[in-house]
């Protein structure tokens, strides 16, 4: 697996850690950790990460549905949401066309290994039939 860039949108610092922790172990690089909505947005346009971890439940005014949304307008980057919601009405709202992923807390080292990589290669496989 290449070593992928990828932007944490988290707002639990202990969960951030963890999160972390997991993608360096994987042999990620963290671009950059974001608290909001509108700092994740901020962050792919100065970063452009390769995936975004997202949290769907963030403090302030965009959530990270909404946020997702405007990142894939304007970045074309997949997010793989983080979210311990289960209920139909999110998963429905959550589907977007940048979405790649959708994984329950607790998260485990594997799990996330392979949904980032899975992402990554559907959304490279996307981009090529675009052309």
């Amino acid at each position: 697996m290449d070593k992928k860039k990828i932007l944490i949108v988290e707002d639990d610092k202990m969960l951030c850690t963890i999160f972390e922790m997991f993608l360096k172990e994987i042999g990620h690089e963290i671009t950059s950790i974001s608290r909001t909505g509108g700092d994740a947005i901020n962050s792919c346009e100065n970063n452009r990460p390769d995936v975004v971890l997202m949290d769907i439940h963030l403090a302030g005014e965009i959530d990270g549905i909404e946020a997702a949304r405007q990142i894939g307008e304007k970045y074309d980057v997949p997010v793989v949401y983080i979210t311990g919601d289960t209920d139909h009405i999110t998963i429905e709202k959550s589907v977007l066309e940048n979405t790649y992923g959708y994984m329950l807390k607790p998260l485990y080292k594997k799990n996330l290994e392979i949904t980032l990589e899975f992402a990554y290669l559907k959304h490279q496989f996307t981009q090529k039939a675009r052309i």
